[in-house]
């Protein structure tokens, strides 16, 4: 049950796992031995440069020098109880949930928080606390080991993360242990319990399921829904995903080839049941990649980017209705009045029908996820770091600059409101604070390629603060 919690109040009892290895055999082990944690602090309205100091397995705070910017319920919070953890998983003893009171909020931040990134290199996904910094997880994402992820998506109640392989499959995998299955009965969670635990596929007890789309060739963008909430038990129910696929021709130099269009699903959040088949076979693929990324508006429907064909595509949630527009560039995502918003700076509103574009420069925008943030700033990858563009004035704003100078491919917004930044092809995500652009610093991915709804942040905004 996802727990009701009053910020004011102190938690009356905690949920404390003992995290034990679950052994060696059929455990793979994933590149490099340590992971290393870097916060580094800039004053807001500057630029950060790279930390003079790294520590490992850490944190190591040091302070940038900085320049001028160039731009851009009265409910009672019932927590499970804690038994014994055995060296094969985690042993938990649930105690039944309070059903009385009622909920003062159906939004804000959860006592937890992951950023969810596909180490697409090695074909796995790792969980990473955003107020910690520490890599609690790290998931195989389909029983070949050959899934190939990138997109993911975090379900407005934190639960549970939705996985695109590229590959074709989507994969979901909770977040927390208490919401697993013990799938062979032994009285025991066996789960990862970090980035050198990784277990096998059949063995991992966190993955909820997973459904195959055998047919497709290429299969990334990827969005919960937000569901329907429930006041009596403070549940989001119903949630789906929306995802999209080409099913063009195997081995063909490009997967989106055009042979049979492209296809909208829409599937069971709890089940991972295909609902609804959507066949576009209308809307060209671009003859390369097909769909790329997607985002939910606060009414759940689906906005997606059709790479190189300068397409986006809406899907009704009630009708599944759909139509295109022109435009996009890589990243999409979606602000709180509903405006769709690509990474080059330019918004769609979708009541007007009329794009508007950034005013001033940053110097190599585009190319990257796009992420909307709680102060209504849309942040984008720029060269050598990040920058945002206010999302009413269309002014840029501030510029940030990273301690490594790649291409932050991913650019998302946690549930703090905290901005995040993904090297494309490291070792390195970035986390970034809203108001001081202070940067800690996570060292420890395996080629990751991510850009989507990785934290949770963009559901949570459009669905807690619509103002269209």
């Amino acid at each position: 049950m996802q727990r009701c919690i009053d910020p004011s109040r102190v938690l009356g009892s905690t949920l404390v796992l003992a995290l034990v290895a679950c052994g060696d055999a059929g455990t793979a082990t994933t590149a490099g031995d340590t992971s290393t944690t870097t916060v580094t602090t800039a004053p807001p309205g500057t630029t950060a440069d790279a930390p003079t100091s790294t520590g490992s397995g850490g944190q190591t705070t040091t302070t940038s020098s900085s320049g001028a910017s160039d731009s851009d319920s009265d409910a009672t919070t019932v927590a499970p109880t804690t038994s014994t953890a055995t060296t094969n998983g985690l042993k938990l003893d649930v105690a039944a949930p309070d059903q009385g009171g009622s909920c003062a909020t159906k939004c804000g931040n959860t006592d937890w928080s992951y950023v969810w990134i596909a180490n697409s290199g090695e074909h796995t996904i790792s969980k990473i606390d955003t107020r910690t910094m520490e890599e609690e997880g790290r998931y195989i994402t389909r029983a070949d080991q050959a899934g190939n992820p990138s997109r993911t998506s975090v379900s407005i109640d934190g639960k549970a993360v939705a996985v695109a392989n590229r590959a074709g499959g989507i994969t979901k995998i909770w977040a927390r242990p208490e919401y697993c299955t013990d799938k062979n009965g032994n009285g025991t969670i066996e789960t990862s319990q970090g980035k050198d635990n990784v277990l096998p596929f059949d063995q991992e007890e966190c993955v909820a399921w997973f459904t195959a789309f055998p047919d497709a060739t290429t299969q990334r963008p990827i969005a919960w829904t937000s569901g329907t909430y429930n006041e009596a038990t403070c549940e989001f129910e119903e949630q789906k995903i929306w995802t999209a696929a080409a099913n063009g021709t195997k081995g063909a130099v490009w997967p989106c080839d055009g042979a049979q269009g492209f296809f909208v699903y829409r599937l069971n959040g709890d089940t991972g049941e295909v609902e609804d088949t959507i066949h576009m076979p209308e809307i060209t693929c671009g003859g390369t990649f097909g769909p790329y990324g997607g985002a939910v508006d606060s009414d759940n429907n689906f906005w997606m980017y059709i790479w190189s064909a300068g397409t986006i595509v809406h899907v009704d949630h009630e009708t599944l209705e759909h139509y295109t527009i022109n435009g996009g560039s890589y990243g999409i995502t979606v602000d709180t009045k509903g405006r769709v918003w690509i990474d080059s700076g330019q918004r769609y509103d979708p009541v007007t029908m009329q794009w508007a574009s950034q005013i001033g420069n940053q110097p190599g925008n585009g190319g990257s996820g796009v992420a909307v943030d709680l102060k209504g700033r849309v942040w984008k990858a720029t060269t050598g770091g990040v920058g945002w563009v206010d999302s009413e004035t269309m002014m840029v704003g501030d510029t940030v600059t990273l301690p490594n100078p790649g291409l932050a491919r991913g650019v998302g917004i946690d549930v703090d409101g905290y901005i995040w930044a993904v090297i494309l092809g490291g070792t390195q995500a970035f986390r970034i604070h809203p108001d001081t652009y202070e940067i800690a610093t996570y060292d420890g991915l395996n080629a990751p390629y991510t850009y989507s709804d990785m934290a949770g942040g963009q559901i949570n905004n459009v669905t807690c603060n619509p103002q269209g």
